[in-house]
């Protein structure tokens, strides 16, 4: 193993070597490069390597590839790919794609056979790289005092072990590096230390050292390089189970939806002072739509998604209504409004099942609340779909299997074992899988979104198209089984449907009748409620048994009798709406009831002096003020009050208002160069400046190179009468300092302007 150390290229040079198709593919990889867009190549290596950007980007990269990032900040500087596959146990072939995505993230530049990880790499990779210690110096230890480093130097250290210390070394031998000891040293951990194995970091931890750790592992970094990712054995289902298990968990999700506007239209919840809805609000409404509290927050807020619900402003506050998008939602089939959900859930930023946890301040997060945002939850969303479609088809994984499947794919930022399950859950609740294992109509939207590369952490985002929509919707119509109109209605006031619920069935028994159970077959039961209902929706007695015996072939007497008996108790009480009314004489009152201009506001007479209307007062009062009268308003005493404000709708604060749009990657690339010709002419036109004494000149020409991003070379007079030749980046001038960033040390100084003798442009 060659143990030479050759210095890394400057990462600006490296990355104006690529072409614009090479820096337009690096920022869609890494999009924080992007966001602002940098002035320059110069100020792109700079973003880029910095720590942050850095490890943003190692959580993207798959197991081998991390395992390979990982192993070069290891190995001496300049390591060759022989040196490289031979550390991790594969071959130059197994390394091609890693070491490929690597220089492709700006986390790798090559110098003939030569391999350097960038500047910063190894901060970002942490301090146990591939679960290996600290090295010895930073461990306080000599490393020529005796430590055994090779493999044949510890051997014959371990010949007399005892069966204590082995067991320990191979312990730490794969990670992690450190134990922790009781105050009293064990025997076996004493003599691993006396024999320098180990070292003594405080008073209980021991560390085993970075380079006896590389000796214990026969000289390797790992035991072998990643190749694919576990596919584990899961159950098969039949075609025709998970169609009919999809089917009607989107029945029930779009049945739960409905029930929670037509709940909501009647008694809107307020909203909550930072947003969102109560929990006793969502409790409440569980019971009204039939399913738990965690369903019931899928549901509203998938109806929020949608646009179905928002907010209605009042002088009494703000409060959670449907939305006049509901009458439209209602008039779509069910493969239509079904694939619009699923689209738009894909992309969804909300996190429905982080509803009543509590966060870091022990504020509990609400439902619609602003606290359930997380700008990971498409990718997430995208990832797990993409992984169930990795089983052929049929195969229902559990959660474990998936998040070990996409702990492939980001070895360094596996998703939580709780938000694979939340997110499974909800991809049952829409119907994407049936029975666990994905739909037809779900391979459709994984091919849509990229494929078998939306695994990847690092997959590009896909924007389904409008076709998309198409495909998916008739994808899950061959789900569908046929509709059936018949319903089987008997004695005890039930009826069963043997099959799916044509549309007039399905209306019928949405008005008439409360369903009891769903699935091969839907069992309903007709109760005074549920026929009360019907008659409240404008159907008579008649029109109801006449619809029943449409679908039937026997309509059981005791329901006959229900419907007659409801029937002759309903409206004997009579209540109308009204919104407004007007006081006046009878000719006045013959005279607006004649106007045309008022025909619009539903002016009804319910006594010679005292009209009803539809309209809100305040629109009342301005529209008899426009034809003619003059109109007060009055409250409930008489008293003359002033006009209330009327109310309006404001969008769902939830919901991610449209960004302005961004500039592509290829515009942004086209941005950096041209701020590097800027740069270059005006830094040319500054050469002449070396020599120039003048502040003023000095100063300028680093604001220049400040805002365009771009290093130079400065010449800073010492405190002995010498001066330092310095390539730096300028990052802030004010009159009294200048602030530069040293590019080869990686270190931010500070300048006083009388101590800088020149500005040269670098090269």
């Amino acid at each position: 193993m060659s143990t030479g150390v050759f210095p890394a290229p400057d990462l600006a040079e490296v990355l104006r070597g690529w072409d614009d198709a090479a820096l337009a593919a690096l920022l869609r990889r890494r999009p924080d490069l992007a966001t602002p867009p940098p002035t320059s190549i110069t100020a792109l290596a700079s973003r880029a390597g910095a720590r942050g950007s850095m490890q943003r980007a190692l959580t993207t990269l798959d197991s081998p590839t991390a395992t390979v990032a990982e192993a070069l900040v290891l190995l001496p500087g300049g390591a060759d790919a022989q040196t490289l596959a031979a550390a991790v146990g594969g071959s130059r072939a197994d390394l091609a794609r890693p070491l490929a995505a690597l220089s492709g993230l700006a986390l790798l530049s090559t110098d003939g056979d030569r391999l350097h990880p960038v500047p910063g790499l190894a901060e970002a990779v942490g301090s146990h790289p591939l679960g290996l210690g600290p090295p010895l110096v930073e461990l306080g230890a000599r490393p020529d005092a005796g430590w055994p480093t090779t493999t044949h130097a510890l051997a014959e250290v371990m010949v007399a072990a005892p069966d204590g210390a082995r067991r320990m070394l191979e312990a730490l031998t794969w990670g992690p590096p450190v134990g922790t000891v009781a105050h009293d040293i064990p025997a076996s951990a004493r003599w691993l230390l006396d024999h320098h194995v180990l070292v003594r970091r405080s008073g209980t931890e021991l560390v085993l050292p970075r380079e006896v750790g590389i000796a214990a592992r026969g000289g390797r970094l790992v035991r072998s390089l990643p190749s694919t990712a576990a596919l584990d054995p899961a159950p098969t289902r039949d075609e025709a189970t998970v169609a009919a298990e999809s089917v009607r968990a989107t029945e029930e999700l779009l049945g739960q939806i409905e029930k929670t506007l037509g709940h909501w239209g009647n008694r809107p919840p307020r909203v909550l002072r930072a947003g969102g809805v109560g929990v006793r609000e969502i409790r409440q409404l569980a019971v009204a739509v039939d399913a738990d509290p965690t369903r019931t927050t899928l549901a509203v807020e998938l109806a929020a998604m949608l646009g179905l619900v928002g907010r209605l402003h009042d002088d009494d506050g703000s409060a959670w209504a449907p939305t006049p998008a509901t009458e439209e939602w209602a008039e779509g089939d069910l493969p239509s409004r079904w694939a619009e959900l699923v689209l738009g859930w894909v992309r969804w930023r909300r996190t429905p099942w982080l509803a009543g946890t509590r966060d870091d301040r022990g504020t509990l997060r609400s439902a619609l609340g602003p606290s359930l945002e997380r700008h990971w939850a498409p990718v997430l969303r995208r990832r797990v779909l993409a992984t169930l479609a990795a089983w052929p088809a049929g195969g229902a994984p559990g959660a474990e299997a998936v998040r070990e499947r996409l702990g492939w794919f980001s070895a360094r930022s596996v998703p939580p074992q709780a938000a694979v399950e939340a997110v499974l859950a909800e991809v049952a609740a829409l119907g994407l899988t049936g029975a666990g294992a994905l739909t037809g109509a779900g391979r459709v939207l994984v091919d849509a979104l990229g494929g078998p590369e939306a695994e990847r952490a690092d997959a590009e985002e896909t924007e389904p198209d409008a076709s998309v929509r198409t495909a998916m919707a008739e994808a899950f119509r061959a789900q569908l089984p046929p509709a059936v109109e018949d319903l089987i209605l008997q004695g005890d006031l039930t009826g069963v449907v043997p099959g799916r619920p044509g549309p007039a069935l399905a209306a019928l028994l949405a008005q008439a009748a409360e369903v009891e159970s769903q699935g091969a077959a839907v069992t309903v039961r007709f109760t005074a409620a549920s026929v009360r209902r019907a008659l409240e929706q404008g159907s008579s007695a008649g029109d109801l048994l006449e619809r029943l015996r449409a679908a039937s072939r026997h309509v059981p007497q005791p329901l006959e009798y229900l419907i007659h008996d409801t029937a002759r108790t309903h409206g004997q009480v009579r209540v109308g709406t009204a919104r407004s009314f007007v006081r006046v004489d009878e000719s006045t009152a013959a005279r607006l009831l004649g106007e045309p201009a008022l025909g619009g506001l539903g002016l009804r007479a319910i006594a010679p002096t005292v009209l009803i209307a539809r309209a809100e007062p305040a629109e009342l009062v301005a529209a008899l003020r426009d034809a003619g009268a003059n109109p007060v308003l009055e409250g409930p005493d008489g008293a003359t009050i002033a006009i209330p404000r009327t109310r309006a709708r404001a969008p769902h604060p939830a919901m991610a208002e449209e960004s302005p749009e961004t500039p592509s990657a290829a515009e942004v690339v086209r941005h950096m160069r041209a701020g590097e010709e800027r740069a270059r002419h005006l830094l040319a036109d500054r050469a002449r400046a070396v020599d120039d004494t003048d502040a003023s000149h000095t100063l300028e020409a680093l604001r220049m190179a400040a805002r365009s991003g771009t290093s130079v070379e400065l010449e800073v007079a010492g405190g002995r009468g010498g001066t330092q030749t310095r390539v730096v980046l300028p990052l802030a001038v004010d009159g009294g300092w200048v602030r530069v960033r040293d590019v080869r040390r990686e270190a931010d100084i500070t300048v006083a302007p009388h101590r800088i003798v020149a500005v040269r442009p670098v090269g």
